[in-house]
Order: C-alpha cells, then structure tokens, then sequence
C-alpha cells in the first residue's frame, strides 16, 4: 500500500509530457516482452515438430564507441572547413543549412531511442549520405557503412530517408517546378548570347550517361550505351548560370536523348507556355542528337561543309556549352556518379536526381567546397580558370587583355518566331551570325581558325 500510494504521489508530481512518455515506455515493454513470448512459442513449437530452428542473426560489433566514434561523426562533430570539403565536398555552412532546412522540415531526425547506441544525430546521417554521395567510398556501400561504424542496410535506409527529404523539402527552394520571373528569364538570355550573340537561346539540353551495374542479366544489354559500356542516361534540361531547370533519369543508357525527349513531360510543359519558360521567341539549344521536329529545340546543321554552316554550328556549339559546363560541375562535387553501383534501378536514379537538387543547392549558396580544379587534369583545370573569365571563348583563346564582345553579343536582338518554328530560325540566325562576323572585321581565315582551336568543342569533358 505505501508503495502504491508512493507511485501516485510520484506521477501526480510529473507534467503532461512526462506521463506521456512513461506511458510510451511501459508500451514498448510490453511490446517488447509480446514479440519475446511470440518468439519463444515459435521456438517451442518448432522443436516439438522436430524442425531445425533458423541461424541466430550475426551482430557485427563495428568500433568500441559504435557510430559516435565513427570516423565519419568524428568529421562532422570535429572537423574543420577543410574536413568538410576534402569527406563531404561541401563547406561547413551549407552543410549546416542543409541540415536546418531538412530538420525543420520535419526529414533527417535524430532517433529517438533510450538506447545511445541508436540514438544517430540528424547530423550523421547526413554527413553518411553526402560521403556517399562525394564519393569517399566509390559506390560500395560497406565501405561507407565501415567508417560510419553502421551497417550496409542503414546507409541504405539514410540514403533513402535523405533522398525522400531532399525531393520534398529543397526541390522547391533550389529547382522549383514553376518558370523563373521575367526578369530572370532576361538574365538567363543575356547570358547565353554574352558566348556568341545568340539571343534566342533561353536553355539548353543534352544527355549524360551515369556508369550503372545492371541488376538482372537479362536486360544487361538494355544498359549498354553507344559507348559500349551500362549506364543510366539523364536527360536535363540547364540555364547559362549552371543551374539544373530539370532533369530526366532512370532511362536505360541504349536510349538516346531524342527517345527520351519524344515523351518528356517538362518538353511537353514548356511547349504549353514558352513565353513564360524561355522568353520572347525563346528556343532551346540542343545537339543534333535530339529533336522535337523543330518545333523549340534549336540543333546545329547536319553535315556542314558551307562556312557559314560550319561558323553557325561552332557558335551554337559555344551557346551550349553551358549544359557542359553543369554536368562536369555536377560530376566533379558528387563523385559517386563517377563510379559503376550496382544498387537497384530505382534507387540510384532517385540518387542521381537528388544529387541534381543539390548541385543547384550549393551553386545558389556559392558553396566553394569544390574549386573544379582539385585532383583533376590539366586539360581540366585550364578549362575552368579560363571559362571564369568574364570573355567571350575568341578573346580567352586570343588571351586578350579586354573583351568588347561580350556586351556586344548580349545586346543582339532575337530573330521572331515565327509558326514554322526553330528550323526555319535557324536559317536566319545563321545568316545573321555571319554578317555579325563580318562586321567585326573577320574573314574567313580568322573563322577558320577559331574553328580549328575548338576550345569551346561540344563534347569537351563529358
């Protein structure tokens, strides 16, 4: 009895929210001692039957500390600026913005377990997704698991958990579904034409293959690319400031751009208000791989020989080449797109559509965690210095002290759209592009030569 009357004087002392979590506590003892007895029946039951009794499961004891000792919250609670960028590839502020925005979202919570050893931060987690995602463990999963001091199945489930997050909360803060403002949209096409005065252009597209293990041996041959190895195309769509408008993955890479394109729902959402998306007569630039029967995509000409064509398809090739730029930037800060997974079709594409989010994340947050230069080549590290230039590509291979271009290219007017679409524009950009060369005290030779260098080539750095 005094017991009795002890532990009512003890739960009249608590708060609401106090009982509520005693009472959750009982709950899950009884649950617990429920799924004890289930299991000792089931045993029980077996054994009468005479049935072997299934392999206790193996608990892998991963680090004396277990995941606070790991190496990567040992980065994430520990490390400096340089830490963050070297195991992580972002820098400490984005990576505590990312974090603030998935929490108070409601994603990516610290677990509520009384166990510490289950009670991971939301700050782990996502510090194991981005390693992931830079990289560190090259497509193996146990690798990351390892230096998370967790289990395969649980980077498994944070780096579903993040991807869920990502797509929610920050899809439509940094890659939102809706057309960017007028003025925006101005911006986008001044930037374009600043590379040769194409002023029509208000996006551009192209395809990029992803290094993919297939699943199944059946539709092995389905992933195999032009290239002749599996991959997973991605078909996106970018604006002249390196930022993802939209991206489509998951096809298998024996599509090309041009299927994948024929039924593309953000094709068809833009085709429905081009005004709103691209501008006054605004076209898309894309390779000539792709088509929409020259409706908005505007490709270089087939089988040039003429000057004049073989001038249009090296100005159109330069326009584009924004849409390059993005994809080895892409590439270059989320390096588990370098390397072949062998993770369900599903799952990876939702990987590399979550890795697109986060690109533009950290290019709107002038996150500079990854200087496009560190452990690349020398081809790359050339290109990038240079294409930071405020300077038309003529003037950075000239290395000229000035550029007059630039402002000049920006100011064009575009030529009017008319009902016969991009096609027949092309004729007349083509034409213009010419006399604005002309103009400019070029000749042949000097196109020519430009040409030839081809610093600014399509598929530079695919």
């Amino acid at each position: 009895m005094l017991i009795l009357l002890r532990s009512r004087r003890r739960r009249e002392d608590l708060d609401e929210a106090e009982i509520a979590h005693e009472e959750e506590f009982a709950a899950e003892r009884r649950r617990r001692r429920r799924r004890e007895l289930e299991a000792l029946c089931v045993c029980v039951v077996a054994l009468l039957a005479g049935e072997k009794l299934a392999p206790k499961r193996r608990i892998i004891r991963r680090g004396h500390a277990g995941w606070e000792g790991s190496a990567i919250n040992e980065y994430v609670v520990h490390g400096d600026e340089q830490t963050y960028k070297d195991k992580f590839r972002v820098s400490r502020k984005s990576f505590k913005i990312l974090s603030n925005h998935l929490t108070d979202a409601g994603y990516l919570m610290m677990n509520n377990s009384r166990n510490p050893e289950r009670r991971q931060s939301a700050e782990f987690k996502l510090g194991v997704c981005l390693y992931f995602m830079a990289g560190k463990g090259k497509g193996d999963l146990e690798a990351v698991g390892d230096a998370g001091h967790i289990a395969r199945s649980t980077v498994l489930q944070y780096l579903d958990d993040f991807c869920n997050a990502v797509c929610i909360a920050l899809k439509e803060i940094y890659m939102p579904s809706e057309a960017p403002s007028p003025a925006n949209v101005v911006a986008i096409r001044k930037q374009f034409a600043s590379r040769r005065g194409i002023a029509n252009v208000g996006m551009a597209t192209d395809g990029c293959h992803i290094p993919y293990v297939p699943q199944h041996e059946r539709t092995k041959n389905d992933y195999k690319n032009y290239k002749g190895w599996t991959s997973i195309l991605v078909v996106a769509f970018v604006n002249s400031f390196h930022l993802f408008v939209e991206a489509q993955a998951g096809h298998p890479g024996r599509w090309g751009d041009n299927t994948v394109l024929k039924d593309c729902w953000f094709l068809a959402q833009v085709r429905r208000d081009p005004k709103a998306w691209l501008g006054e007569d605004g076209l898309i630039a894309a390779d000539g791989g792709a088509s929409d029967g020259g409706n908005l995509l505007l490709n270089p000409i087939p089988n040039a020989k003429e000057i004049e064509d073989k001038w249009y398809n090296f100005c159109h090739s330069s326009t584009r080449f924004f849409v390059e730029e993005t994809f080895g930037r892409w590439k270059n800060r989320f390096r588990f797109l370098l390397f072949a997974n062998d993770l369900e079709h599903a799952r990876m594409t939702q990987l590399i559509y979550t890795s697109c989010i986060l690109h533009n994340a950290c290019t709107i947050l002038a996150d500079d965690a990854v200087d496009f230069s560190a452990g690349a080549d020398e081809e790359w590290e050339e290109f990038f210095k240079n294409y930071e230039r405020h300077a038309c590509p003529s003037c950075i291979r000239r290395n000229s002290f000035h550029c007059v271009h630039v402002e000049k290219n920006k100011s064009v007017k575009p030529i009017k759209l008319d009902s016969k679409g991009a096609k027949d524009v092309r004729i007349k950009i083509r034409a213009q592009l010419w006399n604005d060369l002309h103009n400019s005290g070029m000749g042949e030779n000097e196109a020519l030569a430009e040409i030839e260098a081809r610093e600014d080539r399509m598929d530079f750095f695919r």
